[in-house]
């Protein structure tokens, strides 16, 4: 805070034109930032590119920001009418306008505006300044369009001490700091393998704190029960490792589940057992998303020349071949193996069951399986003839989905296959 407070300045002085924020979520760069415009009470303008398709509604969004209620609000078309409307707008402004752009990694699929917002100053003459706020470094965002290099400020990650002292905060009145450290301390012992997230952390310290005080109804005293305590919690908070991040379900329910959960070995493995497959079967992926993956895990796991044998329907006589006696090596100890599109497309178009032509909504829905880490983009983003790819999901996630498939009533259309996808997949 201390160095932005001096990059800023006084509030007549020109600072720099462009300052580029960088660290990982959760490190406060959005809390610094915007607390320190407010208590400094100097004019920006605030900006979530993630709200703005184009060029032309960001530009908009700031005329009508800077622009008061009895004026009318025009729309910005271009570059040039932007910078003039700057031009014109702060030319007798003597304090600084701050232009701050969270989320500024979106701005990098625009290098020319990137470009534009980042020496705004130099081109309008104005007391202006463009501030970035992003998760990756400058380095992702330079290019040879965008020349100019602003002055870069990382935020660094928070040690697991730091995350302690801010989790503390969030103690209950009724309990001791003391007594909320030794449980932030069991919740930071459990899941900072896990996850560093801030958010992350909190939520799940803020659900498992009711089940973590049970034993205090019996006794009282924390000191003579801290085992007791850790006993009590153990089974939930394995349970809760399986599904960080996910939220299946709602903060008051996993307290009520908690509240009435069964230590039981049997009890919990059902429990268990339970929530995985409302998981995988309830996905919410599209349609044609849980035909692809299908086909990308077949494609990862089956040798191509298998292909004719377990996708094509109409095969016509095949000679007989001599058996060999060689045993196949199980091809999951060897893991996924990459793929191209083409042969993703073709296995997709056979276990479809209907007929489905190639569109963009194929393409962006496999974009979409990668962007959720269910597949890989393994080739080089120059090959744009014949991208490869790799199927990271697990044979059980793929094999509930493609249960939950057969459940649904469009199910009489997959066992037209020769082969079914899940009988295929519990031969392997």
């Amino acid at each position: 805070m201390q160095f932005v407070t001096r990059f800023m300045g006084p509030k007549s002085s020109f600072p720099y034109p462009s300052l580029f924020i960088y660290g990982h979520t959760t490190t406060g760069k959005t809390l610094v930032l915007s607390k320190l415009v407010r208590d400094l009470n100097v004019p920006y303008v605030w900006i979530n590119c993630h709200e703005y398709y184009n060029s032309s509604s960001l530009f908009t969004n700031i005329v009508q920001a800077l622009t008061t209620e009895d004026m009318n609000k025009k729309g910005i078309s271009s570059t040039t009418e932007f910078v003039n409307f700057m031009k014109i707008k702060l030319r007798n402004s003597s304090e600084t306008t701050y232009l701050i752009f969270d989320y500024a990694e979106v701005l990098r699929k625009d290098p020319f505006l990137l470009s534009v917002l980042s020496r705004l100053q130099l081109l309008t003459k104005v007391n202006v300044c463009s501030i970035f706020i992003s998760e990756l470094p400058w380095m992702q965002f330079k290019t040879h369009t965008c020349s100019f290099d602003p002055i870069v400020l990382h935020f660094q990650d928070y040690s697991k001490n730091e995350i302690s002292d801010i989790m503390i905060l969030d103690c209950p009145s009724e309990f001791t700091d003391v007594f909320y450290r030794s449980y932030v301390n069991v919740i930071l012992k459990t899941f900072f393998i896990i996850t560093t997230n801030l958010c992350e952390l909190r939520h799940l310290a803020e659900i498992n704190f009711e089940k973590y005080c049970e034993p205090l109804d019996e006794e009282s005293d924390f000191e003579l029960s801290s085992f007791k305590l850790w006993k009590n919690i153990e089974p939930t908070l394995k349970e809760a490792m399986n599904s960080v991040y996910l939220r299946e379900i709602s903060c008051s329910k996993w307290k009520a589940h908690c509240n009435s959960q069964n230590h039981d070995n049997s009890e919990k493995s059902k429990i268990s057992l339970l929530a995985s497959e409302k998981y995988s079967a309830t996905r919410e992926l599209p349609f044609y998303s849980k035909f692809l993956l299908l086909a990308a895990y077949f494609a990862s796991y089956n040798a191509p020349k298998s292909d004719f044998k377990h996708f094509v329907k109409n095969q016509g006589k095949q000679s007989k071949k001599r058996i060999s006696k060689k045993t196949e090596k199980n091809r999951h100890l060897l893991g996924p193996k990459p793929f191209t599109l083409d042969r993703l497309l073709s296995i997709f178009f056979s276990i479809v069951g209907e007929k489905v032509l190639p569109s963009a909504l194929i393409f962006s829905q496999i974009s979409s399986l990668v962007n959720m880490c269910l597949m890989s983009h393994v080739s080089a983003d120059e090959q744009l003839d014949c991208p490869k790819y790799k199927c990271l999901a697990e044979l059980d996630l793929v094999a509930k989905i493609g249960t939950y498939i057969l459940s649904q009533p469009i199910g009489y259309i997959m066992k037209r296959s020769t082969r079914l996808p899940i009988q295929h997949m519990q031969q392997m």
